[in-house]
């Protein structure tokens, strides 16, 4: 017992000397991912906000933030044997390639898309291939970050406002309101409702996914069959909050006027992500008491 406790008491030093040490490795690191990476978010939130649209960026950069900070203790244990190191290098050098290509040229899609090979590189270098696999998650949860080609974008966005628009059109008109419809535009009593590419909901309903994918993976199901049902149900979730975003939309301002319509459009998303944060709630616990399964959260280091 008294061995233990100083053991316990020598190494307490130490145990503080390793996160010091750690905090020294990973200031610089932080520090020039932030140099190169703001400037690029910013470009991207005017690029962004210059479209009139909304951007599922800020959401899914703050939850793979906090899915660091969830597994915060791996990056304190630094990998001596150097196996994987190799590996890591290129995909350092590869990502500087596609960061340097990407700013020189505006392309988003290579310059913000570099921080995957980037911090996969780091962690390779620095912690090895175990502290990788343990990061999987956050590794895949950054390919919502990176914003999708302007071309792919048109062609989702087009037939997503037609689909958009004749559905909240049908169930508004079978429901008795004057509602008609022409491509993407609604007329609703004497209101002319143009459904924008941000109405259309790409960006929240990337977002959404990014956010149900998260649920899916705290959920912690020992078995794949609910953990499938759950992943399957992110996009038919995200679309069916989307269309009640509209409807509602619709409705504000058909019953209260274009300038409650605007309030009610600038708050709307809040809304959303509560339907489909109940949405998952609800189908979660379905999904316990049909497979008679308690979660069991992912093993993390704490």
């Amino acid at each position: 017992m008294a061995a233990s406790v100083v053991s316990s008491l020598t190494n307490q030093p130490r145990a503080e000397a390793i996160s010091a040490h750690a905090r020294w490795v990973w200031l610089p690191i932080v520090a020039g991912a932030l140099l190169l990476y703001v400037p690029a978010y910013v470009d991207l939130a005017n690029a962004v906000a210059s479209k009139d649209g909304s951007s599922q960026q800020p959401v899914c950069l703050a939850i793979w933030l906090w899915t660091l900070w969830r597994q915060r203790t791996v990056f304190g244990t630094f990998a001596m044997d150097g196996r994987g190191a190799l590996g890591g290098w290129l995909l350092i050098a590869f990502a500087a390639v596609c960061y340097a290509v990407g700013r020189s040229q505006e392309f988003f899609q290579f310059e913000i898309g570099s921080q995957v090979p980037l911090f996969a590189g780091i962690v390779l270098v620095l912690l090895g291939r175990s502290a990788l696999r343990k990061l999987w998650f956050s590794l895949i949860f950054l390919a919502f970050i990176v914003p999708a080609p302007g071309s792919l974008l048109n062609e989702i966005l087009v037939p997503l406002k037609k689909v958009v628009s004749a559905i909240v059109a049908q169930l508004l008109y079978s429901a008795g309101l004057p509602i008609a419809r022409d491509g993407v535009v609604l007329y609703v009593g004497h209101y002319q409702l143009l459904i924008a590419d941000a109405c259309a909901g790409l960006n929240s309903m990337v977002a959404l996914s990014a956010i149900g994918v998260l649920y899916v993976y705290l959920a912690g199901y020992r078995r794949w069959l609910p953990n499938a049902i759950l992943l399957g149900a992110v996009l038919p979730i995200a679309f069916v909050a989307n269309v009640l975003r509209v409807m509602g939309l619709v409705l504000v301002t058909y019953r209260y006027g274009e300038d409650a319509g605007e309030r009610f459009h600038d708050y709307a998303a809040y809304a959303e992500v509560v339907v489909v944060f109940v949405a998952f709630f609800f189908l979660d616990r379905m999904l316990r008491v049909a497979f008679d399964e308690r979660a069991a959260p992912p093993q993390v280091t704490t």
